[in-house]
């Protein structure tokens, strides 16, 4: 009995050691985002010697080009697989790719989606195991707006897909005017505030920028931004209203960026009683925002006769002292090369990053993780950059471009710019299913309202926030 006794102790103790150890790796392995639940990926052994085409289908576009080179890449290392990249126009190609989910097609192994319409293809998508992406290495803010699935029935975020570039909303700006000695000695002695965009601490800097510019009539608009009332006020608007969301703590409630999917435009917890977060801009600092937003348009063409837009916004930069925009704009400036970046006041920006996800009715799931990673290692993403001009997701990409002393010095500027605010992109607006249909239309209309009026003042944005809470609350709840 003795010796029973001994071995069974034994036993219980190796036992617990074991338990141990797994839960330590598991701490490690979850210490990048602890809020992430694990999951497993599904594993199939793929052939390596059978011939397969692994299909990814995405928007056309630089972006999709991008992807088909690194397929071609792929193929070198893996001769027997063919990667095909199937581009639809973008109005048509998330209607393409549900219509293939909802059947249970196997058509497609890898699903493109942007951060809005992540939710329309999340339940259609294998959950990717956190451990098997390197996201030391990858920009997570950029991987938070789409990538990640709230749960709010177990309070658990999931991975639905994978950011494969970085795009951010910040601040551009023409270094012609800014580099002028002559000009900053000026705005320095009547503001007693530094001149150059990347020191702005807040929003009424920016302000008085617009303010100094245009009444000395060194240019025709302050710096632009976008009030476009069909979508445009749906990114500029958290762009704005970041800078007092992150300072209200009552607010965030301890979540800077918000819930996942809800971000910044919603309270950072859900309240009992609700199954989801309430808004947050119907507040004192949605009310400052707004009246902050309407400041900054006010030095720009008024949106009753033209609204700037993602589209216009280029042919207008070079009226104005700069603008807020995404990276992906900056191809379509003229002289580029006399345009630097910062980002937005205070050190923060908002992002828009593009996704790729695996279909649960894909043939090669196994295979199609492999790609996932191959795209987002750090050589890779330098090709991003140097053949597509999109901005890498890796860090270690980043940090080699800026260095890579054979690039112009404006581009190693950019990336160092993009890099530093990528890191710190949570200003984003909401992106679960309501958004499209109800949200933007609802919260852009009654913004517009304010940005048109003859008169405004706090009551006046209260009122319109208000309403536009009510709106949500109600797509919300139905």
């Amino acid at each position: 009995m003795k010796a029973i006794s001994t071995l069974a102790i034994a036993i219980i103790i190796i036992i617990v050691i074991a338990v141990v150890a797994a839960a330590a790796y598991f701490i490690t392995s979850s210490s990048h985002h602890p809020s992430v639940a694990t999951t497993t990926t599904p594993t199939i052994a793929t052939n390596t010697t059978a011939p397969v085409t692994l299909t990814v289908v995405t928007f056309s576009g630089e972006s999709a080009n991008f992807i088909q080179y690194a397929g071609e890449l792929f193929h070198q290392i893996h001769p027997n697989v063919q990667v095909e990249v199937i581009k639809y126009p973008f109005s048509e190609y998330i209607q393409k790719e549900l219509t293939a989910l909802e059947a249970h097609s196997s058509q497609y192994d890898i699903v493109g989606f942007t951060s809005t319409s992540a939710l329309d293809v999340a339940s259609y998508l294998l959950p990717l195991n956190q451990s098997v992406f390197n996201f030391s290495d990858i920009i997570y803010p950029q991987e938070d707006f789409g990538g990640l699935y709230y749960n709010a029935s177990t309070s658990k975020t999931e991975i639905i897909g994978i950011a494969y570039e970085t795009a951010v909303y910040l601040m551009a700006y023409n270094a012609t005017i800014f580099d002028n000695q002559t000009l900053a000695q000026e705005f320095e002695q009547e503001y007693h505030m530094n001149f150059s965009p990347i020191t702005y601490e807040n929003w009424t800097v920016v302000l008085d920028v617009d303010q100094f510019l245009m009444s000395h009539h060194i240019t025709k608009y302050g710096f632009l931004i976008d009030d476009h009332v069909a979508h445009g006020i749906i990114d500029a608007f958290p762009a704005v209203y970041g800078w007092y969301y992150f300072r209200n703590s009552s607010l965030n409630m301890g979540n800077l960026a918000g819930l996942p999917n809800y971000n910044i435009m919603f309270e950072g917890k859900i309240l009992p009683g609700f199954n989801y977060p309430l808004p947050s801009f119907n507040s004192t600092s949605g009310v400052q925002a707004l009246i902050t937003y309407r400041e900054l348009v006010s030095y720009e063409p008024s949106p009753s006769q033209i609204q700037i837009s993602y589209d216009n916004l280029p042919e207008f930069f070079s009226q104005g002292a700069g603008a807020f925009l995404f990276t992906s704009q900056l191809s379509y400036i003229n002289n580029s090369k006399d345009v630097l970046l910062a980002p937005l006041p205070g050190g923060y920006a908002e992002t828009g990053t593009d996704f790729l996800g695996i279909s649960k009715y894909s043939s090669h799931p196994q295979l199609a993780l492999e790609f996932l990673q191959f795209l987002v290692s750090p050589k890779i993403q330098e090709s991003a950059f140097l053949k597509y001009g999109k901005f890498p997701i890796s860090k270690q990409a980043f940090l080699s471009l800026v260095s890579n002393s054979s690039l112009p010095s404006y581009q190693r500027e950019w990336l160092q710019e993009a890099y530093l605010a990528a890191l710190n992109a949570t200003a984003n607006p909401p992106n679960v299913p309501q958004t499209y249909p109800a949200l933007i239309p609802s919260f852009n209309n009654e913004a517009f309202q304010f940005l048109t009026a003859s008169q405004y003042n706090e009551t006046y944005a209260m009122y319109v926030l208000q309403q536009a809470a009510n709106a949500w609350i109600k797509a919300l709840s139905s």
